[in-house]
């Protein structure tokens, strides 16, 4: 029986753009040299219509994202795959619980994403897989073309999206790739968080984000988000009156160029 699970993880999150995104950014004192730097692309289907350009996949609740490590690797490059689904569908019994390969390879996890100010709990789903595959197989994945995906996705990716989307792999042949995103992430620890602090920045284009988020279980999450905002005000950077969710405002600028 599909049913939508349960998540016993939050992510609470509070999201900066543009300027509000700069200034937090300078009160928070990041040093780019003391993040770790990745590029992240993301696939859709972009069109163009009359209310602007539509992202087919990410209106589904479906997002394809990979993200490749900085830096010098040889012709291998560290990389990860993750597809998700956000929010979560009714998912057959396999899919209602985290799971992960025995051998590390994948890990597919159920929690609630919870964005300031608001903070309303979606549950989202996502299955991430490490993609250690051959530099030219990515480069081939990332060119604009229809279909491109295939390469980097691994056959868990494609169980699910199958299981819980009823997507096979000719579903997929629309899919073009959008980016690059280009990010930093630090983790710090702060005072009375009992849980590390995850700060990502976005660029992309002319747009910048910020986010800053922390993990912890669903029964402590309403408390986290008031310690997670008072931390934040205390570094002298106010929590934005709305929040904005930086996939979609990425992807729609990434898309515009591709659009049809």
């Amino acid at each position: 029986m599909t049913e939508t699970p349960t998540a016993t993880a939050a992510e609470i999150k509070i999201s900066f753009s543009g300027d509000e995104a700069r200034e937090a950014a300078c009160a928070l004192e990041l040093q780019v040299g003391e993040g770790r730097s990745r590029t992240i692309h993301f696939w859709d289907s972009p069109r163009k219509g009359g209310d602007g350009t539509s992202l087919p996949f990410l209106d589904r609740g479906i997002i394809f994202r990979l993200r490749l490590d900085d830096g010098d690797h040889g012709s291998r490059r560290e990389s990860d795959m993750t597809v998700k689904l956000r929010p979560c569908p009714p998912l057959p019994p396999e899919w209602q619980k985290n799971r992960k390969d025995e051998d590390g390879g994948w890990e597919f996890t159920i929690e609630e994403d919870r964005t300031g100010p608001a903070f309303t709990p979606v549950v989202s789903a996502s299955l991430q897989a490490d993609r250690k595959v051959e530099a030219k197989l990515v480069e081939s994945a990332l060119r604009p073309t229809p279909g491109a995906v295939d390469h980097v996705l691994a056959k868990p990716h494609r169980h699910l999206l199958e299981d819980a989307a009823g997507l096979k792999q000719g579903d997929l042949a629309d899919l073009r790739a959008l980016g690059p995103v280009y990010t930093v992430k630090w983790k710090q620890d702060w005072e009375a968080l009992p849980h590390p602090v995850a700060i990502e920045e976005w660029t992309a284009k002319d747009l910048r984000f910020l986010e800053v988020s922390v993990r912890t279980s669903t029964a402590d999450a309403a408390e986290t988000e008031k310690l997670l905002e008072q931390a934040l005000r205390r570094r002298n950077v106010a929590p934005p009156r709305s929040g904005e969710t930086k996939t979609r405002a990425v992807l729609t600028v990434l898309a515009r160029d591709l659009a049809l």
